[in-house]
Order: structure tokens, then C-alpha cells, then sequence
């Protein structure tokens, strides 16, 4: 019998820029003794066409998974997203996945409620607002639907602190009648950085679950990981499984971030033996 909850991953892989590729999915897979339901992909507006795209929808779907694309418009802020500048790389993208035919999950502008991307709400010296995030999401929608493009899963995600001036959970959400699902992406840093302190998986989510609980979509962590540093990783995994069935009861996936990362964290699900067995014994209790 199939589960209810959903495992996914950003599997990782070796070198500096991994893929999921088939052997980096079996890689993981094998790590963790189980099957993922859930692939993680990350595509740049402009860099990244379908044809690119589709060669891991269907790596992804040979394996059994769904492959969800974090679709990431670098380079463009809201408005000029709303403008119409980037119409063509995305009507082009939009009549690929439909060609295509088959279910994916395209996840715009995540993130927005943060100050490190173009179309972030709280990055300095941008215009991008609430409102022209909003729009340029239900922007993108829009085309495919014109494109009538049937198999598309639409995310909304919100990181899970505000990170700059004027940033709000919820605010740049595009309404009901463009979203599917949505999603939260979020870290335990532990103490790798100045401003960061060790935090248990209810202090990173608690507050943005609150707010995206009372929408009424399901939700699913799209990105989640966590450092050794500053704390116990292992016991920081057994007590995620616990507590969100207990504390998160809307979530119905999630998905681990698992790659080492030289400039950032290491991220990957295999820094420690203990590590590993703790995130095998939490997904065989998952229904």
C-alpha cells in the first residue's frame, strides 16, 4: 500500500553541480532504504528550456516520482515579469509541458518573502511589492493557461522567516484559483553563521505553518535540511517526524535539501551514520 505522506529530496550528487540524475536518485534512494516520491529540480528563467527540464520529468517519472522545479526568474523582478518581458521563454516552456503531457509541479517565485532574490519582496533597492509578486505569479499561470496546459501542479511557497523590510508570510499569495499547493522552505542553521542559532524543526516552521494553515490548500515542506553544527542533527531529525503529525497536521510531504554546500552549510542527509538512521526510522513510521 502506497503512503499517504510524501518523501521527496534534492538528492545532491558529487561535484559542485549535482542533478538528479538516475544515479544520484538511486544514490539516495539507497541511503535511505526507500523509494521518493517527490523529485527536486531547480531551472533558471531563460538558461533552463523544457527540453532540459524534461529530461528529468522523465528520469523522475521512471523511477516512479513526481519532479517538482523550482522555476526561478533570475534576473528579473516582478514587474518586469508583469511587464511581459519574459513572455517568450515562458510561452515556450508552457507549450513544452503540455507537449509533454504528463504531471509536473512548477513552484514560481519562491521564496519572495526574503531578501536574496530578484523578485524578493525584500530585497533592497527593487520595486517589487505583495502586490506585484502576486501578479506576476498569477502572470505566469495565466500563459499556460492560454496555452491550455492541463498537467501542471502550481506551488506557492513562502520561506519560513520574513527576511527584510515590508515582508510578510502571506502576502504575496496569488489567490485560490492559482495555487495547488503550498509550500515552505526552511533551515536549521545551527551556528555556521553570525546571525544564526541552533533551532528544533518547530521553531524554523511554527510560525509561517500558522500563517499558511489558515489557507486553505495542503501544505508541504519543499526544502528543509540541517547543519551538525550547534546541536544534535540526528536527534533534530527523530524530532521532526514526531512532532509533525502532532504540531504540522496540514503538511503532507516533505522534501530534504541534501547536498553539501562548501559556501553555505553542509546540507546533505549522510554527514553522520546517526544522521541517516535517524531519517530511516522517522519515514517508516509515516502512514
Amino acid at each position: 500500500m502506497a503512503r499517504s505522506f510524501k518523501i521527496g529530496a534534492w538528492v545532491g550528487g558529487k561535484g559542485p553541480h549535482p542533478q538528479p540524475s538516475a544515479a544520484n536518485i538511486q544514490e539516495f534512494q539507497t541511503l535511505q532504504g526507500g523509494h521518493i516520491d517527490l523529485v527536486s529540480l531547480f531551472a533558471l528563467f531563460d538558461i533552463n528550456n523544457w527540453d532540459w527540464v524534461e529530461s528529468f520529468a522523465e528520469i523522475a517519472r521512471e523511477n516512479g516520482s513526481t519532479l517538482v522545479v523550482t522555476w526561478m526568474p533570475n534576473g528579473y523582478s516582478a514587474r518586469k515579469i508583469t511587464e511581459g518581458i519574459a513572455d517568450p521563454y515562458i510561452r515556450h516552456f508552457a507549450k513544452g509541458v503540455k507537449n509533454y503531457g504528463r504531471e509536473i509541479w512548477l513552484r514560481p517565485l519562491h521564496e519572495a518573502n526574503g531578501d536574496w532574490y530578484d523578485w524578493g519582496v525584500g530585497k533592497p533597492a527593487t520595486d517589487n511589492t505583495d502586490d506585484n509578486v502576486a501578479e506576476a505569479f498569477r502572470h505566469i499561470v495565466d500563459i499556460f493557461r492560454e496555452e491550455s496546459v492541463p498537467n501542471v501542479k502550481w506551488v506557492w511557497t513562502t520561506n519560513s522567516s520574513n527576511v527584510g523590510d515590508n515582508t510578510t508570510f502571506t502576502g504575496t499569495y496569488p489567490g485560490d484559483d492559482y495555487v495547488d499547493y503550498v509550500s515552505i522552505d526552511g533551515y536549521n542553521w545551527g551556528n555556521i553563521k553570525c546571525w544564526s542559532r541552533w533551532k528544533t524543526f518547530s521553531q524554523v516552521f511554527k510560525k509561517s505553518y500558522n500563517a499558511l494553515a489558515g489557507i486553505d490548500k495542503p501544505i508541504f515542506i519543499a526544502e528543509t535540511s540541517c547543519t551538525e553544527s550547534g546541536g544534535n542533527k540526528a536527534e533534530w531529525i527523530t524530532d521532526m517526524f514526531k512532532v509533525l503529525p502532532e504540531e504540522f497536521p496540514k503538511i503532507f510531504a516533505v522534501m530534504w535539501f541534501s547536498q553539501s554546500k562548501s559556501f553555505e552549510a553542509d546540507w546533505a542527509l549522510d554527514t553522520s551514520s546517526a544522521a541517516v538512521d535517524a531519517w530511516k526510522a522517522g519515514i517508516g513510521t509515516l502512514a
